[in-house]
């Protein structure tokens, strides 16, 4: 699956979504929870609990890139290697990584558990691996979830600390609930009380309300656009880095006969070249007016290409960013908003505004109708 969203606009259809949220109130302002306590000793079901401090995710193919332009990897005490991502949501996609660390004991002695397995909505998706089996619930167990009543009377001979590690499916959709469950060899049952809630291979939609228009110019005029609204509106939730760049030409489709010579280099065409744009973005507080390419995000401004969009995504005295060219490569993309860590980043419900400039060239006639700007989002 690949993780960019990649947008042409040249007519838009805009999607409007309204989401109604059922509003529960308890009366007096308070929410009662209720408290059962009682003693059965009949009940012999293994004792499951997490490791809450270990829980982890790994990116895929896709999601590394951000994952390690805005996040941190380590190594678990398990040994295994992980992300964090602050800025990441509830959701996962197509072979990502989720890890969890559940230690299980049974009163019977750990060789009568016979299964732990990883649930999604109660259904078995992948077994458990012994990780460490020689357990003293006593002084092992301090960062697990357990309450210390259900361990009185086991010993390290009574269970095991185990790894469930699943890979995400490309089948699996929309949100669900990932648990552990236990069965001993009687049959008898113990479940996680915990659970994540989580939302697979979510939808990505982002839309443009708007479009793009100039008007009517003179030779050598500097001209603002009107505004148009970049939306983060149907994607579940998903955190989505925004790039943008532009044709290389704006020409006339009609006649071909428009002629406009490019003051930046270049022969005279019958085309405006991508160098006379430049763009103005805004987002809540923030905007594209202090652009320096010091947060660039996934372009190639480490020097490893010839094309350093970091060298040319700065925004110019009057705080309008220079364009580049659209070559279908997010790193010959600017960061909308790149001098900040999550300035470009657009959240479920998020909105960016931009407005355009175009220096008309001080030789240039006709009426230019056919160009693009492009943008493309990558999945945080």
């Amino acid at each position: 699956m690949n993780k960019n969203l990649s947008l042409i606009f040249s007519a838009m259809l805009v999607f409007s979504l309204i989401a109604v949220v059922p509003l529960v109130v308890a009366e007096g302002g308070t929410v009662d929870g209720g408290v059962s306590v009682g003693v059965d000793g009949s009940n012999n079901a293994p004792i499951v609990c997490q490791d809450s401090t270990q829980r982890s995710w790994y990116p895929n193919d896709q999601t590394i890139k951000t994952a390690d332009v805005y996040g941190s990897s380590g190594t678990n005490i398990y040994g295994d290697t992980f992300y964090e991502v602050d800025a990441r949501g509830s959701y996962a996609f197509a072979g990502e990584l989720l890890m969890y660390y559940i230690y299980v004991g049974d009163e019977d002695g750990k060789t009568n558990i016979e299964d732990v397995t990883l649930t999604k909505d109660g259904v078995a998706i992948g077994n458990c691996a012994v990780v460490d089996d020689a357990v003293d619930p006593l002084t092992d167990l301090s960062s697990f979830s357990c309450n210390p009543n259900d361990l009185t009377g086991l010993d390290s001979d009574d269970g095991n600390i185990y790894a469930c590690i699943v890979t995400v499916q490309s089948g699996w959709n929309g949100d669900a609930e990932l648990s552990v469950k236990a069965t001993d060899e009687e049959g008898n049952i113990g479940l996680l009380s915990s659970s994540d809630l989580l939302t697979f291979n979510p939808d990505l939609s982002v839309t443009l309300t708007g479009s793009v228009s100039f008007g009517t110019v003179e030779e050598g005029d500097s001209v603002t656009s009107n505004t148009v609204f970049l939306n983060n509106v149907g994607s579940d939730g998903v955190v989505m880095d925004m790039y943008i760049g532009s044709d290389d030409y704006f020409t006339d489709s009609s006649t071909g006969t428009a002629l406009c010579v490019n003051e930046n280099g270049g022969a005279a065409t019958n085309g405006i070249h991508y160098t006379q744009f430049s763009y103005y973005a805004t987002k809540g507080s923030l905007d594209s007016g202090a652009n320096n390419a010091d947060h660039e995000g996934l372009g190639a401004g480490d020097g490893t290409s010839d094309f350093n969009p970091g060298e040319i995504c700065n925004a110019n005295d009057d705080e309008y960013t220079p364009l580049t060219s659209y070559s279908g490569d997010i790193e010959d993309d600017c960061r909308i908003i790149n001098h900040l860590e999550q300035g470009s980043f657009l959240t479920q419900g998020q909105s960016m505004s931009l407005t355009f400039q175009l220096d008309v060239p001080a030789v240039c006639e006709g009426s230019f109708t056919d160009g693009k700007f492009h943008f493309t989002g990558r999945v945080v």
